[in-house]
């Protein structure tokens, strides 16, 4: 399940804007990975991949870590 969800999100990259994308790529090419993490409040000031939940809170589930 955590890797169809990691899937999917990654599928989703494809419409964030550049600078989004050239960070990832960049991090990921320094060793870090996505890693599954309990969801939590999507900070508005930091970029991340949101999920909307139906409750109309937006939260963050998965990081890029080292």
């Amino acid at each position: 399940m955590n890797r169809i969800f990691l899937a999917v999100t990654l599928v989703f990259l494809g419409g964030c804007n550049a600078a989004y994308n050239e960070a990832v790529n960049r991090q990921l090419a320094e060793g870090y990975r996505w890693v599954q993490i309990p969801c939590r409040p999507a900070n508005p000031d930091v970029p991340a991949i949101i999920i909307d939940a139906p409750n109309g809170h937006k939260l963050v589930c998965n990081v890029l870590r080292k």
